[in-house]
């Protein structure tokens, strides 16, 4: 696989620009507002979470920050924080579609009854969150793009090392987190036609007010590496700095960046046979538009 190293200096480039943020409040998203406006850039920010985004913004201190609240599993609150932004900055450069939850409902191997003892649906609601969310996010981004369309423009989703690896018993965050990664590829040959590139970040271990060092250390990580948000926000800005950038999942580990869809085609051949790759790269070239 493919090391990903990039310069303090090129987020410089993301002086002016227009970057809408969803999961902003803490963590990861938190830490991606900071650099991006440390770097000149104009934030929409949107969260369910009101305190802690509020209180992000006073400490950005800045009139190029916009926020509003947001429940990102519903398609007329992602709408209105769009509305927002481009009534506010006239355009919308970029998007860090980040919004996502670990499950706290029972698994998907618990038993739970209603009142007279039928087994109950699964609650689905991250996958609301963690999947349905980023179709939301690039529906209105894609819609607001085309209001600017001389400009070059980026979607960056924020998957998980669950998009690729086993990650029970998050059994519904996982097939989401994977759904992400099915969204990003089959959005990255057609986006680009307009100058829409389209990548997604997959961070492994992060700690973070969800997943504090205490948790780590009673898994006994060890020397296992493990992210700081800081290091996945040098991540999820990347493709915003280097607009060129177009498909690619980087896998973050210990704040390192590793570049996955390259070397995966590359390697193909050895994992699904030379003859069977032959012909499935044929047929994705019929059926692709």
């Amino acid at each position: 696989m493919t090391t990903v190293e990039i310069a303090e200096s090129e987020y410089s480039r993301l002086q002016g620009k227009v970057v809408l943020i969803t999961g902003c409040a803490t963590g990861i998203g938190n830490a991606t507002a900071r650099k991006a406006h440390a770097n000149g850039a104009r934030l929409i920010l949107a969260d369910w979470n009101e305190k802690d985004a509020q209180q992000l913004i006073r400490e950005l201190g800045s009139k190029d920050v916009v926020f509003r609240k947001t429940d990102v599993s519903n398609f007329d609150d992602v709408l209105e924080v769009f509305q927002l932004g481009q009534v506010t900055f006239g355009r919308i450069d970029a998007v860090i579609s980040n919004a996502g939850a670990i499950e706290l409902t029972k698994g998907l191997l618990d038993d739970e009854y209603d009142e007279i003892g039928k087994l109950k649906a699964p609650n689905l609601k991250s996958i609301e969150v963690n999947l349905n969310s980023h179709f939301y996010v690039v529906k209105c981004a894609v819609h607001y793009f085309k209001k600017n369309p001389d400009d070059k423009h980026q979607i960056v989703l924020t998957g998980s090392s669950a998009s690729i690896i086993d990650t029970p018993p998050l059994y519904f965050y996982s097939a989401a987190k994977a759904g992400v990664l099915g969204l990003m590829r089959s959005l990255r040959t057609q986006l680009i036609k307009n100058g829409t590139s389209v990548n997604m970040v997959a961070p492994w271990m992060t700690v973070s007010p969800i997943l504090p060092q205490s948790t780590l250390d009673k898994w006994k990580w060890g020397d296992l590496p493990a992210n700081t948000t800081d290091g996945v926000a040098r991540a999820l800005l990347l493709p915003i700095a280097r607009p060129d950038v177009n498909g690619s999942t980087l896998f973050v580990s210990g704040n390192s960046m590793v570049e996955l869809e390259e070397k995966l085609h590359d390697s193909q051949p050895q994992w699904m046979g030379p003859e069977l790759s032959r012909a499935v790269d044929a047929g994705q070239k019929k059926t692709i538009p």
